[in-house]
């Protein structure tokens, strides 16, 4: 059952002050209802597209050893928050009733809600800064075993879901929109406004990317197109956002996804984003071919579907327009100017090895 309402916790915090142990009894009790948290305090804040605040806490009752010394209380916390509602309440759904049901590593976590009467989204979950986790970095690109296993994982979820019944009207996510519907339509309408994108354009991203891609009439009629293009495609759950920054690997070399953004929307869409977010400049081109290859060989061993190897090529190389788009407009509040043009010269340099001029005209 999703704990979109969790009525024992509302309201949610709105500032990292009203984060007590009062309020974080109430919410852990949603998954722990033994527990009781005796002290808290906060230990750092990260600020981001959502606030990430680290507390540290003194528990007691049933469940207590579960949740340790340390947790993370994350969701909108700040100026820009309330502009970002849609994202913190899909990012809540998936911990609140996806993460449960399909096998995608992530962070355990003890609490998923939404207040209705407000912006705010939050979950807690389990604090992954420890001894042997690596958090991934935009600015260490990926070695092939990495984006290899990678693979693996991400087709293991897919098949999960694939064309799963649960889409179909009246299922339990049948209101999950796809990329290029909802608020990801709205997202994309807001920067392809000429002044915005204009201003983009001028920034260090833009001069690390060919002038030929600095088209905004061709890309977002190519956006267009690849939306219809998916519309007509089977789709799975996809985590949404797999570049580094949203990724960890743990002791044990399994990689792990936080900051989901869940969408209904076809295989290639997360494939082509991760591969070239992931993968040096140098190292992409002679790469892509083999690791597209690895996950459809791991798509079919998970049960889901045997594709087509030469439309599945050509999928994943249109959908790279994507990333490039997301790097070209994502704002310096969400990432820094610097990881937004390392990205950005990675998926200019795909688009002009694979002339996605030609491929969406």
């Amino acid at each position: 059952m999703s704990e979109a309402y969790p009525a024992d916790a509302l309201p949610l915090p709105l500032t990292p002050e009203q984060i007590d142990s009062a309020w974080l009894t109430r919410a852990l009790r949603q998954r722990l209802p033994g527990i009781t948290v005796r002290d808290s305090h906060v230990i750092d804040v990260i600020l981001g597209t959502s606030t990430k605040i680290r507390v540290g806490l003194a528990v007691e009752g049933e469940g207590a050893g579960q949740v340790g010394e340390t947790l993370i209380v994350k969701g909108g916390f700040e100026e820009h928050s309330p502009k970002m509602a849609a994202m913190y309440a899909n990012e809540t759904r998936f911990y609140a009733d996806i993460q449960p049901l399909i096998p995608m590593p992530s962070p355990r976590a003890w609490f998923a809600g939404t207040d209705p009467h407000s912006h705010q989204s939050i979950v807690i979950m389990e604090d992954l800064k420890r001894p042997g986790v690596d958090f991934c970095d935009a600015l260490r690109p990926h070695r092939f075993d990495q984006i290899a296993r990678r693979m693996e994982t991400m087709a293991a979820y897919h098949a999960a879901t694939w064309a799963s019944p649960h889409f179909q009207p009246g299922g339990r996510w049948s209101d999950i929109a796809s990329r290029f519907d909802g608020w990801g339509l709205d997202y994309m309408r807001r920067y392809l406004a000429p002044d915005v994108w204009s201003h983009y354009m001028a920034l260090p991203r833009g001069a690390a990317v060919s002038t030929r891609l600095h088209d905004r009439e061709w890309m977002e009629r190519a956006l267009m197109t690849i939306g219809e293009i998916q519309r007509t495609q089977p789709r799975c759950l996809i985590h949404g956002d797999t570049h580094l920054g949203n990724l960890y690997i743990l002791e044990d070399g399994t990689p792990g996804y936080f900051d989901a953004q869940v969408a209904q929307t076809a295989w290639h869409h997360e494939v082509s984003y991760h591969i070239v977010c992931a993968a040096d400049l140098a190292d992409r081109a002679a790469w892509e071919r083999d690791l597209l290859r690895l996950y459809l060989d791991a798509l079919e061993r998970q049960g889901g579907p045997v594709l087509d190897r030469d439309t599945a090529w050509l999928d994943y190389r249109r959908s790279i327009l994507w990333g490039l788009f997301i790097f070209l407009t994502n704002e310096v509040r969400f990432q820094t100017e610097a990881v937004n043009t390392a990205y950005a010269a990675r998926f200019g340099q795909a688009a002009l090895d694979h002339d996605l001029h030609l491929l969406l005209p």
